[in-house]
């Protein structure tokens, strides 16, 4: 579905573009593109396994709601660089890193390129933004169905973006906090728009019945918060070789993980706090501190914990056998991501 997205992309932000702007547009827009090319398609995935076995059977509804989920992530991952300051993604230079690259190339200076590229992520994040909201409005549905998911999708969004702030915020001001507040910042800025918009809308537009929404929602919110906490982990443990992103860049920033979060609480903080410190930070230390302290298997715990609380709320009477067999693998598998 990413690929699908990526046309898009091409075609959406083309469409009507003002004649006569200059080469670095054409760049730009060229850039956004090859952005989007290396996605997982997540989920595309989970709203497919929901539709098609809760009855859904139009490919033209199918197809079109997946490549919207696809563009709405794209969005929500270039503007999450964004807030992160980060200028890669899955091993390669995002939107803001090629933007400022080829600023620095034409002899701009380091400021104005890391400007130019920050403005390059800002709006193309919006730009796809608003071409997924587009695709969303398109669905081939009747007015009912449409405004249903609209709001679902309104809803999945606020939630990011609140989540995105939160996150920022913690880790800007350095905000203590426990396990629970990590775990709310990834049920929400995660797993509202990852996993249970996507399960919540392929019951919606397969027309399934209404009890089935709930169940899938709360089996989203806690696979979705499941998959952030790996995340965390594989941000801070995992091989950037092959998860495509820095180890360091979580420790540095001080993100509010559940790995800070349990490490906050154990003898070993003095010395991770000290690691840490933001003018002259030491993120191997603090790994290695970090691992010492069982925060690895703290939030790997944390992680089993979610994956076996969306499992019962997937066993409630009103999720079709069909629709819990088919999630299942998704479950089985949520703990073994190494990217």
């Amino acid at each position: 579905m990413t690929l699908v997205s990526m046309t898009a992309a091409h075609r959406i932000t083309a469409r009507g573009l003002p004649p006569g702007l200059g080469q670095g547009v054409d760049d730009w827009l060229g850039d956004l593109g090859r952005t989007t090319r290396a996605g997982k398609g997540m989920r595309s995935t989970l709203f497919d396994v929901v539709y098609t076995t809760a009855g859904g059977s139009d490919e033209t509804v199918r197809a079109a709601a997946g490549q919207a989920l696809e563009l709405l992530h794209e969005a929500l991952l270039v503007h999450d660089d964004l807030a992160d300051g980060d200028d890669h993604r899955r091993g390669q230079p995002n939107l803001q890193g090629r933007t400022a690259a080829r600023a620095a190339e034409r002899g701009l200076p380091a400021e104005s390129a890391a400007h130019l590229g920050m403005v390059g992520g800002l709006l193309g994040g919006d730009l796809l933004l608003v071409a997924a909201m587009s695709e969303f409005a398109r669905l081939p549905v009747p007015a009912a169905t449409l405004h249903r998911v609209l709001d679902e999708v309104h809803r999945a969004v606020v939630a990011s973006v609140a989540g995105e702030y939160a996150d920022v915020h913690g880790a800007s001001e350095d905000v203590p906090g426990g396990c629970e507040r990590a775990l709310a910042i990834g049920a929400a800025k995660t797993s509202a728009y990852s996993v249970c918009l996507p399960l919540v809308l392929g019951a919606i537009l397969a027309g399934a019945p209404e009890e089935i929404v709930d169940p899938l929602r709360e089996t989203g919110r806690h696979l979705g918060t499941a998959y952030q906490v790996v995340d965390d982990v594989l941000g801070v443990f995992g091989d950037p070789a092959v998860t495509g992103k820095s180890n360091s860049g979580d420790l540095v920033r001080r993100a509010p993980t559940v790995l800070l979060a349990y490490a906050r609480t154990t003898e070993a903080w003095p010395r991770i706090d000290a690691a840490l410190n933001r003018s002259d930070p030491d993120p191997d230390t603090a790994r290695e501190l970090l691992r010492e302290c069982g925060a690895r298997e703290y939030a790997l715990g944390i992680a089993e914990d979610l994956v076996t609380a969306a499992r019962a709320a997937l066993d409630s009477r009103a999720v079709p056998p069909a629709v819990r067999e088919a999630l299942e693998s998704h479950l089985a598998t949520a703990l073994e991501r190494t990217r």
